[in-house]
């Protein structure tokens, strides 16, 4: 920081050496000059060495004001910029984050004729930086009107599909082109110079203006104009606005833009559903029914004869309708084409569908459309079908669940029944004893078996191993 207090007066008297008067003796500020480098030298022995002095130069210039840009040297940057006038301090400028350069705005009086600016800057560690060289700043003295720079023809943009209609998926393809000239316009105004096109957007809701680039072209080596060709696709929804384009050229080291083209309005149409269009008669009288996409009620339909860009009629339908009647136009010829469309309003934006399928219709008694000779409404009839199949479904689906749980309580019923029985059956048996006995005997048990069996030879015999009472003879 001293050494850059030392470089400013160092430099302060510099100028005033150059704005002393004369007979004023040299040899004062020689001696002041030995002296402060000597004491600048002594003191950077202590101190850490200052930042790199900036440049000062002249970024613009207007009738009363000066604009001045300080630029730190490369690989360098200040969070403090400060601007003097020959010794006084004029402006500073501290930013918030560290930048490589700033801006002074300086007024311009005629009765100042020269003025000696500075400037220098402080690094993030808050060091100094030394002084930049003095600006000289004079009074621009009063010239003829600079000659301008030729005005370059107006280039023409077209683009493909030719309506600027597009649905979502398709692709724009954009050409800029330069008009035709002749063989020395072409030569004076961009002969052998590179030239760079640009399309230009601006988006329908917003306003927002967006630049396409396209690589550079080749050098032209001939007087044929060249074509910027510019592709965008497949279309998301947001490519919809204006578009234009312009081109650029390299003369004498200045980059010249030439003035924008013809605006090209591009269009996203939602894909919405095609609707028919049919011949039906009511109460003798014959009307053309068109019928919109029942997820789009409350839309605008209109009438069109085939290839035909005006509509024969419109219609705004209620918020729960989705088709419309029109009555058949008075027509001259004997047999004529229609088609018809309808239009939604979508997030601000109207959208309109494809027109339907031709429908031909002959004057005087217009012959009845196919729907109305066979009698027959299709989608009523699938429609119907569909329903009938789907309810019969439901019925069988019925009955083999109700069928399947019948049987199921048949067959629960029949195991109880069993278990019943069995229970029954084995409640009726008697425990038998079969105890195994000797069979050997002495003589006087003989004797007794004898008359034991006697005795009961007399009485009823009896089963063991029966399990009913009766007695057996």
């Amino acid at each position: 920081m001293f050494v850059g207090a030392l470089s400013h007066i160092f430099s302060v008297l510099l100028v005033s050496k150059m704005q002393v008067e004369r007979g004023q003796s040299l040899w004062i500020y020689t001696l002041l000059l030995n002296f402060l480098q000597l004491w600048g030298q002594l003191s950077a022995s202590t101190s850490p060495p200052p930042l790199p002095a900036p440049i000062l130069d002249i970024y613009s210039r207007s009738k009363g004001s000066v604009v001045l840009v300080c630029r730190a040297p490369k690989g360098h940057q200040g969070l403090h910029f400060k601007l003097y006038r020959d010794r006084e301090n004029v402006d500073s400028q501290e930013l918030q984050s560290a930048a490589v350069e700033v801006q002074f705005t300086v007024a311009v009086k005629e009765e100042d004729s020269v003025k000696y600016f500075c400037c220098l800057y402080t690094g993030q560690d808050g060091r100094y930086s030394l002084f930049s060289p003095y600006l000289q700043l004079e009074q621009p003295k009063e010239t003829g009107p600079t000659p301008s720079m030729p005005s370059l023809p107006t280039p023409v943009l077209s683009v493909k599909p030719s309506t600027g209609v597009v649905k979502r998926g398709d692709t724009l393809s954009f050409s800029c082109s330069l008009p035709l000239l002749s063989q020395s316009q072409s030569q004076s105004s961009y002969g052998n110079k590179p030239v760079t096109f640009f399309l230009l957007r601006a988006a329908e809701h917003t306003g927002a203006t967006s630049i396409i680039l396209q690589p550079r072209a080749s050098q032209v080596s001939n007087p044929e104009p060249q074509l910027g060709l510019f592709t965008l696709g497949p279309v998301r929804g947001g490519e919809g606005g204006e578009y234009t384009c312009l081109y650029q050229i390299t003369k004498k080291r200045r980059v010249v833009n030439s003035t924008a083209s013809n605006m090209v309005q591009i269009t996203v149409a939602d894909a919405l559903p095609v609707p028919t269009l049919i011949l039906q008669q009511q109460t003798d009288v014959w009307h053309l029914l068109c019928t919109g996409s029942p997820a789009y009620p409350g839309a605008v339909f209109s009438l069109y004869l085939a290839d035909n860009e005006l509509p024969v009629a419109t219609h705004h339908t209620t918020l729960i309708q989705h088709q419309t009647i029109f009555p058949v136009p008075v027509q001259d010829a004997p047999v004529t084409l229609y088609q018809c469309q309808y239009d939604v309003l979508l997030g601000g934006k109207w959208s309109n569908s494809a027109r339907s399928l031709p429908l031909t219709v002959t004057r005087g008694n217009p012959p009845p459309s196919s729907t109305d000779r066979l009698g027959v409404d299709w989608p009523l009839v699938l429609g119907a079908f569909s329903a009938v199949v789907l309810c019969l479904c439901s019925v069988a689906l019925v009955v083999v669940v109700a069928h399947r749980k019948v049987k199921a309580a048949a067959e629960e019923k029949k195991k109880r029944q069993e278990a019943q029985f069995w229970t029954q059956v084995h409640a009726k048996d008697h425990v038998v004893d079969l105890t195994l006995r000797r069979t050997s005997f002495t003589s006087q048990e003989w004797a007794s078996v004898d008359t034991t069996t006697e005795t009961r030879s007399r009485l009823p015999l009896w089963n063991s191993l029966s399990t009913f009472t009766t007695p057996i003879h």
